[in-house]
């Protein structure tokens, strides 16, 4: 039935002699005289990618990433600017719309009202304000004028997988404002008419727990309660076997008062509105690091990582292991911005590095994490939190980022359980019992990925004039990333210091672990971190040891014979410490560590002892 208010008339209609463009449902373009056709697959994708995104400037590398992935053509930047010249020419835009080309992207320019989204997010804010307001005719008519805009499921005819995220995101709009307008429709006394609707979303999105409640309270507003209570077993059943969790409090509480005969009127109880369902557009928790622009290889890592959470990979723990300094950090991030498309319902971050401070225990995590989820009510223990946390992420699709993790207990509680959400994890040592986990060790980059990175966080320029010094720093950084990203902060801050004089700098050993800090950020730190983390009295003891002095390496029955301690218990200590990066796997039987790790346990120093008995091993005499 067409609605008597003008206002939502106007915006159901849409907008008058202007083009007029559609992605809820297939993606269709119209300009007045009929529909504007656009075959090209990859023209539909730039066309959605801009118009999902219609009035801010989208990367030209963004784009790249939406149409090819990991695999883009050697032209791809030319490829691009092809296509935006093709749709110019298809769309043949009025004085009220313009495809505009910005530094670094592409804007697309829309009047109000041109875009079907647009308008759904209207005629959604407005028909909840009236119904807060107590209009409940008019707010009911403008929310079911927002669903009839639907065509069908968004981007349906538009085939790259990178917008099936955002694809589930506004489907998880469309089904909150569905809801909404059921809980209006009761309030009308409209129960009859809601069921089959009811059981048709109930059935298609079966762990919305809201939809259930709405359906009980339809099904005992029709005087069906025996239909109502076996609704309530059907809802549990399906979030016992599918997600192995009990159905909330507020749906159990209606469940009660169903029994009692408490529960007569026609409104569900408040429960936790899922997301989306604010008076406008979903904000999810978007807590990512700002990604680097200066990234460079690790080609097969990334496409690794990015593997874990195609497909099926809702739900799976990813872990990147390796030594202080390696990249961890950087290529975590650098994929989850390249995955948040997939996971449309937020992605949390927390950043456990010991050098950051003092370490945040789990608890405070999830009291931080949890709000933004939309619970407000929190309980007291880091059991109950982790539950609730659970609990939340199941239907939802969240990237959770733990960065720097150094043991089991600083992650268990901050990962998601079974359902859609999945987790990006880090760490020194790979945890490898985390049940499901897929694991990627890293390795420092290869000589010239290393001297690349450094051009391009040091300047090309720059680098180029001074090859020989600029290899000679990255030898000495040990071809580690955080050390060349330290080296580039200090160029960029002294342009006035020539490569060959740093290089200079960095020959004496005594002042390299000096030279490789700046604003804050040192490598000693983080290899101390490392250290600082060992719970092992016999490890610490080790690590002081070798780094007395240089060496050629040390087999464990040497240090054994000449510290006292048993073979077994040595051995133990030195696998600790490789664990954790902090001494190199053994080669021909001999352990060895890297300068720079070498360099942070000779500060730390041993005892009297332990240096006589390191001086023994090293010159073979004691035995």
């Amino acid at each position: 039935m067409p609605s008597s208010c003008p206002l939502v008339r106007r915006l159901v209609a849409g907008p008058a002699r202007m083009m007029e463009f559609r992605i809820l449902g297939c993606l269709q373009v119209r300009d007045g005289t009929g529909v504007v056709e656009i075959a090209a697959d990859k023209q539909r994708t730039v066309l959605a990618v801009l118009l999902l995104r219609a009035g801010q400037t989208v990367p030209v590398h963004e784009l790249e990433d939406q149409l090819w992935g990991d695999a883009p053509p050697s032209k791809a930047k030319n490829t691009l600017q092809a296509y935006v010249y093709r749709l110019r020419q298809a769309l043949n835009f009025d004085a009220d719309t313009a495809l505009v080309t910005e530094p670094g992207g592409y804007r697309m320019l829309l009047p109000d009202g041109a875009l079907d989204l647009h308008r759904f997010e209207q005629l959604s804010a407005r028909g909840r304000a009236a119904v807060k307001a107590g209009r409940l005719d008019e707010g009911y008519a403008a929310l079911q004028a927002a669903l009839d805009l639907w065509r069908g499921p968004a981007f349906a005819d538009v085939s790259a997988t990178a917008l099936q995220g955002d694809a589930q995101r506004l489907e998880d709009l469309r089904i909150a404002v569905a809801e909404d307008a059921a809980e209006a429709a009761l309030a009308l006394g409209r129960q009859g008419e809601l069921v089959p609707r009811l059981e048709t979303l109930v059935a298609a999105h079966p762990y919305r727990e809201r939809l259930w409640a709405l359906l009980m309270v339809a099904l005992l507003g029709t005087g069906c309660q025996a239909d109502a209570l076996a609704t309530y077993g059907r809802a549990r059943a399906r979030l016992r076997d599918d997600l192995g969790i009990e159905p909330g409090p507020q749906l159990r509480q209606l469940h009660r008062d169903i029994l009692s005969g408490r529960a007569g009127g026609f409104r569900p109880p408040e429960l936790p509105r899922q997301r989306g369902t604010g008076g406008g557009p979903a904000r999810p928790a978007a807590e990512l690091p700002r990604d680097t622009s200066t990234f460079v290889g690790r080609r097969a890592e990334l496409a690794a990582v990015r593997g874990w959470f195609d497909g099926d990979g809702a739900g799976r723990v990813g872990m990147l292991s390796g030594p202080a300094g390696v990249g961890k950090s950087t290529l975590a991030v650098h994929a989850a911005h390249r995955l948040a498309p997939r996971f449309p319902d937020g992605q949390l971050y927390a950043n456990l590095h010991a050098d950051a401070g003092s370490t945040p225990a789990p608890a405070a995590i999830l009291r931080r994490w949890l709000p933004m989820l939309g619970v407000t009510a929190l309980p007291a223990h880091e059991e109950e939190l982790a539950a609730v946390f659970r609990s939340e992420l199941a239907t939802r699709r969240v990237l959770v980022v733990v960065d720097g993790a150094a043991c089991l207990g600083d992650v268990s509680p901050l990962l998601p359980g079974a359902g859609t959400s999945a987790a990006l994890v880090t760490g020194k040592r790979a945890l490898t019992v985390i049940d499901g986990s897929v694991h990627r060790a890293l390795g420092v980059p290869d000589d010239e990925e290393a001297l690349e990175l450094l051009r391009r966080t040091a300047g090309p320029r720059r680098v180029d004039a001074d090859p020989g010094a600029a290899r000679t720093i990255v030898r000495l950084c040990e071809n580690l990333p955080l050390a060349i990203r330290i080296v580039a902060a200090r160029l960029a801050a002294r342009p006035d210091l020539p490569l060959q004089a740093l290089a200079a700098q960095f020959l004496d050993e005594q002042r390299r672990l000096d030279e490789l800090a700046f604003g804050g950020l040192t490598l000693r730190a983080r290899i101390r971190a490392g250290y600082d983390r060992l719970a092992s009295a016999d490890a610490r003891r080790m690590f002081r040891l070798l780094g007395a002095r240089p060496h050629d390496g040390v087999t464990a029955p040497e240090l054994a014979a000449h510290s006292g301690l048993a073979v077994t218990r040595v051995l133990g200590a030195l696998n600790t410490l490789a664990d954790v990066h902090l001494l190199g796997a053994p080669r021909d039987g001999r352990y060895r560590m890297s300068t720079l790790v070498r360099l942070v346990a000779a500060e730390l120093g041993p005892e009297p002892g332990e240096v006589r008995q390191l001086q023994a091993v090293c010159t073979g005499d004691g035995a």
